[in-house]
């Protein structure tokens, strides 16, 4: 996918030492299809993203803090 950006975008990209995760990366992270993650960005939800040019790359910990405010406790377990 980095093959279409532009060298500005490369450069932007190469600059930030943080990991990032490709949008098909974080959509296996996630348990969803790229398709899914799309969409849900299109929407305006899930997970915080970076857009470069038309690079989309996410940070993981941005996908863990988007998973740990979706964890659910069921009731029983929370009375033990």
């Amino acid at each position: 996918m980095t093959g279409s950006l532009s060298m500005e975008a490369k450069m932007l990209l190469a600059q930030d030492a943080r990991p990032q995760l490709t949008e098909t990366k974080a959509a296996e992270r996630l348990g969803l299809k790229p398709g899914t993650l799309k969409r849900m960005r299109n929407l305006g939800r899930g997970p915080a993203f970076f857009k470069v040019s038309r690079a989309v790359r996410y940070d993981p910990t941005d996908i863990d803090a988007y998973l740990g405010r979706r964890r659910v406790v069921p009731a029983n377990e929370e009375r033990a």
